[in-house]
């Protein structure tokens, strides 16, 4: 089990040495200097999205991509604010939504092209700001953390060092809304408020303070007070969470590909596929979790009568 620390309690807050940073990361420092100089530490493709659309991924190479896991791991044992969902050991999408259950009206919004829009100054302000590093290491960090001048959308460290980068706004967000009864919580680039005295006029100070360093809200919706709400990629309702339709359906649809499955190979990959589905659903669920061990035994079973002796 990680412990967690204050902010102000972790080994990167008020560090004034690079050296002492290169320390941290377990790399002496002139090697470190040279591989975040080097022009050629991620590989860049697209990927097709189930949209139909393709975004860029940009996946930092080996060496540098175990320097970042290294500073991930450094950030992850700061214990996060209460509103932060996301990357977080014990909260995920699942307890983001289960924030809203049965707390009325609720706004979402989210904040477009997240990483590509957060830049090296801001890596390079917030750790000033939040960690009161010294301006060369702050410096050093932002080099190491970002890709073209912007946090990568394919670094584990990213999630964490954009959120730090925009922290102050979030927190400052989070003591309006909740003097107000509403409650904030944040999952990477979604925001979601709930409470009975939200509306959209909430949506003003989110959108301007978060435009005064160049960010944008888009895809924002609002739900009223008894309707179903889809929250990242749960269903939030007053009584609880629900597997959305899309959900039910590709577990419907994987059992019809596990009968039709042409080898052993196909069977197996659609089997776990499918196992990973059912307990995705039992986390989310009540229903769903009554119907696991039963679910579990049909995909057993069905495997083994398809594999033959």
């Amino acid at each position: 089990m990680i412990k967690r620390y204050p902010l102000k309690a972790s080994r990167l807050y008020g560090l004034e040495s690079k050296k002492r940073l290169a320390n941290l990361l377990e790399i002496e420092l002139a090697p470190l200097r040279r591989l975040v100089a080097r022009t050629d530490n991620y590989r860049v493709f697209p990927i097709r999205q189930g949209n139909g659309k393709s975004r860029i991924v940009e996946e930092p190479k080996r060496e540098i991509k175990q320097i970042q896991s290294r500073l991930a791991d450094l950030l992850s044992r700061i214990e996060p604010p209460s509103y932060l969902h996301s990357g977080t050991k014990g909260r995920s999408y699942v307890t983001n939504a289960a924030a809203h259950v049965a707390r009325g009206p609720v706004i979402k919004t989210d904040l477009s092209k997240f990483y590509p829009t957060t830049t090296h100054h801001h890596v390079f302000v917030g750790f000033l700001r939040e960690f009161r590093c010294s301006g060369d290491v702050a410096r050093l960090i932002a080099d190491l953390c970002t890709y073209s001048g912007h946090v990568p959308t394919g670094s584990a460290v990213s999630m964490l060092i954009a959120f730090y980068s925009h922290k102050q706004i979030f927190d400052q967000l989070d003591r309006r809304l909740e003097a107000r009864g509403i409650r904030l919580t944040v999952y990477v680039d979604d925001l979601t408020m709930s409470g009975a005295s939200v509306n959209r006029s909430d949506l003003c100070p989110v959108m301007k303070s978060f435009k005064s360093v160049g960010l944008l809200c888009h895809k924002t919706r609002v739900f009223r007070r008894h309707s179903p709400k889809l929250v990242t990629g749960t269903i939030v309702t007053d009584h609880g969470l629900r597997l959305p339709n899309q959900g039910h359906l590709r577990i419907s649809e994987s059992f019809k590909c596990l009968n039709e499955a042409s080898s052993h190979e196909e069977l197996q990959a659609i089997a776990e596929r499918l196992l990973g589905q059912i307990n995705e659903a039992a986390v989310i669920e009540e229903r769903s979790k009554a119907r696991l061990p039963g679910l579990r035994g049909l995909v057993h079973r069905l495997s083994n009568v398809r594999m033959g002796p």
